[in-house]
């Protein structure tokens, strides 16, 4: 599962307008972090995907002898390693590869050269690495031309691209920045900030080339929808199960139209283009 934000991010998000971010406390970072976990796996389930980019092994079925295209969960496929077929389903060391199998024009399904001879249920094993990024919301950069001591905690923004993000980790080569707003830009170069107002700087760096960049930064709209969700659990972090405030200085309980639904409209509507409608 890939988390889709951060509690720092969320934490600015949630804060109360003209005051700044949430003051951090223990109790407040519980409560944040636990519905992040929450809203991730929600969204992932919602969109019928994998979203981490990451390595998967997958089975399927064989039911019909018209079975030559499966679709993976862990889409866009960036590397097809393996498919193997095996009529018992126990793949344990007589299967047999299938060779010269293909992904498809959408990236999102693998195609098999003939159609399997062999009818039966976890009959087919692919290995694959797909999704859509490494993490939510850090990227990691290779940098060059570094000047000035960075500092870990410091905040860094973009000459060019004008994005800003908060140094996670950084070495005389690399750079994991979390991104609070806008794409960082290859070859930019990144300056380093004092303060969040990016009033005061020290240290600068060149962007040598991207080594992954986070979903916040190439797919903005589902980190968006993961915060929109969060932010709607803290807002009603006291009246969870309550539709109505008060009548009579009485609390009224009832059912809300949105109860068989996990997410709410708006962040579904933010979710439905990078939907998984076939599976």
């Amino acid at each position: 599962m890939l988390i889709l934000t951060s509690y720092e991010r969320m934490r600015r998000y949630i804060g109360t307008p003209g005051s700044g971010a949430l003051t951090s406390t223990m109790d407040q970072k519980q409560m944040i972090v636990n519905w992040i976990v929450s809203a991730s796996k929600q969204i992932e389930t919602f969109l019928g995907r994998w979203l981490k980019l990451d390595t998967y092994t997958e089975y399927f079925d064989t039911p019909t002898e018209k079975d030559s295209f499966f679709f993976v969960r862990g889409y866009p496929v960036t590397t097809l390693t393996s498919v193997y077929l095996d009529g018992d389903g126990i793949f344990d060391g007589g299967e047999s590869e299938i060779t010269d199998c293909i992904v498809g024009k959408n990236d999102d399904c693998v195609i098999l050269p003939i159609q399997p001879d062999v009818r039966g249920f976890k009959t087919i094993r692919t290995i694959y690495t797909g999704g859509l990024a490494n993490n939510g919301v850090r990227s990691t950069f290779a940098i060059d031309n570094v000047a000035g001591t960075w500092n870990v905690g410091s905040f860094v923004a973009g000459g060019t691209s004008e994005a800003a993000g908060v140094v996670k980790a950084v070495t005389a080569s690399s750079m994991i920045i979390e991104v609070l707003y806008g794409v960082f830009e290859d070859g930019e170069t990144l300056t380093e900030y004092t303060d969040e107002n990016l009033t005061t700087s020290d240290a600068t760096a060149d962007i040598a080339s991207v080594t992954y960049r986070a979903l916040v930064e190439t797919y903005p709209d589902i980190v968006r929808a993961a915060e929109i969700q969060v932010r709607h659990y803290w807002k009603h972090k006291d009246d969870f199960e309550l539709s109505s405030t008060s009548k009579d200085a009485t609390n009224q309980r009832s059912f809300s139209s949105q109860d068989k639904a996990p997410l709410t409209p708006e962040v579904m509507a933010l979710l439905s283009p990078y939907r998984r409608l076939m599976i």
